[in-house]
């Protein structure tokens, strides 16, 4: 009788797994049904090599589990190539964040993520922003030398009349600033809340743009430093 063998299989949330099987050669659809799929289902097989490569596992083809035992098992039709720091990566999902590429790629903490531009300058990425892979072309990133920059943003919550400010790293997310804004303040968030940029005297409405970096959305002239929470008008 084969004695098991374990591995660790994960979705494109790169949470990982314990599973078992009874082959040291397995193939990718083998290791897809370990993983719960059904022959039926369009199942993008990776094998996480353990110099930190990621390689592409056919439905057939037979892989060695002394060359690692981490498999990167997700749904989906197709892969999508982009580039960490030159460095070719194929990844099942239409979508990555900059703490996905963190991972696959061993970038270190101190380190920051760029998504390189052609004819604008690179974004500064948000941990958890979202890159879509699905544009035209090979999306290419790299990483920056140091650490974030941190920048000291005021806040305002216009139904307390209470301020605040604090230092963040402008590589936080909107999302970020906006619930830091409430530990500083004190302030309960309220469901009917909006959070939004004073900009030279105007509110900008931020709530369709919470996963931006705060040094991307500045880019990209919907912030300054000062921000607001300010409550929902209409609807019931």
């Amino acid at each position: 009788m084969v004695k098991p063998i374990s591995i660790e299989v994960a979705g494109t949330d790169l949470a990982f797994r314990g599973i078992s099987l009874n082959d040291s050669t397995p193939s990718g659809g083998q290791i897809a049904q370990a993983a719960g799929f059904s022959p039926d289902d369009h199942v993008y097989v990776l094998q996480w090599l353990d110099d930190g490569d990621l390689e592409d596992v056919r439905e057939n083809e037979a892989v060695s589990l002394e060359d690692g035992r981490r498999f990167i098992v997700a749904e989906s039709d197709r892969s999508y190539r982009l580039t960490m720091d030159g460095e070719i990566v194929d990844w099942p999902a239409r979508f990555i964040t900059a703490a996905t590429l963190r991972k696959l790629t061993n970038v270190k903490a101190d380190r920051v993520i760029y998504f390189e531009k052609t004819d604008e300058a690179d974004e500064l990425l948000a941990e958890n922003e979202l890159v879509d892979l699905e544009l035209p072309g090979v999306e290419k990133f790299r990483q920056g030398k140091d650490r974030p920059k941190e920048q000291k943003v005021d806040i305002k919550h216009l139904g307390e009349l209470e301020t605040a400010s604090f230092k963040i790293a402008e590589t936080a997310s909107l999302q970020e600033v906006w619930d830091r804004a409430y530990a500083e303040l004190e302030i309960a968030r309220d469901p009917r809340d909006v959070f939004q940029a004073d900009l030279m005297g105007e509110p900008i409405n931020l709530m369709d743009h919470l996963q931006l970096s705060l040094k991307a959305a500045q880019d990209q002239n919907l912030c300054k430093g000062k921000f607001e929470i300010a409550a929902r008008t209409g609807g019931a």
